[in-house]
């Protein structure tokens, strides 16, 4: 399985990094699973606390995944805007298992036309997601193949949840990064 985290200017490092590390966790357990950024080139991309990422591949140069994550940010919006990110996600849309957003990932999806009704949401960012759908009351909502978070932990408990169900032993990594999840 091959999971990929998108990576935009203004992206949440605390949101990228847990699902990264998961996933090495997971493969040095001996679980068949690759974790890998990816960004509209492989320029550097500054996070929200200042962090200097460059992606592993940019767009046009990805191998294909399975999933896809898109951390939270403030440049969701912008990102989404942008004719090679709507033409790349139109491509790689159909072929996705399940995608996972962080703290504010409708605006992502809303700016694309694929946010669903009901989501989830960071209260920080409740104003902006507001625009594009309802913000629901839970941590997590899966409608179809999205599932929207309240972000940071919630996004990586969503995300674990999915391999788990998908019959990947995630014990490793609860255990590794002492996580309790309800």
């Amino acid at each position: 399985m091959r999971i990929g985290v998108l990576l935009t200017m203004g992206f949440l490092e605390a949101e990228a990094a847990p699902v990264l590390d998961a996933a090495r966790i997971l493969r040095e357990s001996g679980a068949e699973l690759e974790a890998f950024t990816l960004a509209k080139s492989r320029h550097s991309l500054e996070g929200a606390a200042g962090t200097v990422w460059t992606a592993r591949y940019s767009l046009p140069a990805r191998p294909e995944l399975n999933l896809l994550v898109v951390p939270g940010g403030k440049g969701l919006a912008r990102a989404a805007r942008d004719l090679q990110m709507e033409l790349w996600f139109e491509e790689v849309w159909p072929r996705l298992d399940a995608i996972f957003l962080g703290a504010n990932g409708p605006v992502f999806l809303g700016e694309l036309g694929r946010a669903p009704q009901l989501v989830a949401a960071h209260p920080a960012y409740l104003e902006e997601v507001k625009r594009y759908a309802k913000p629901g009351h839970e941590t997590a909502y899966a409608v179809g193949k999205v599932t929207t978070t309240a972000g940071y932990l919630f996004l990586l408990g969503a995300l674990l949840d999915h391999l788990q169900a998908a019959g990947f032993d995630i014990d490793p990594v609860l255990s590794q990064m002492a996580l309790v999840f309800d």
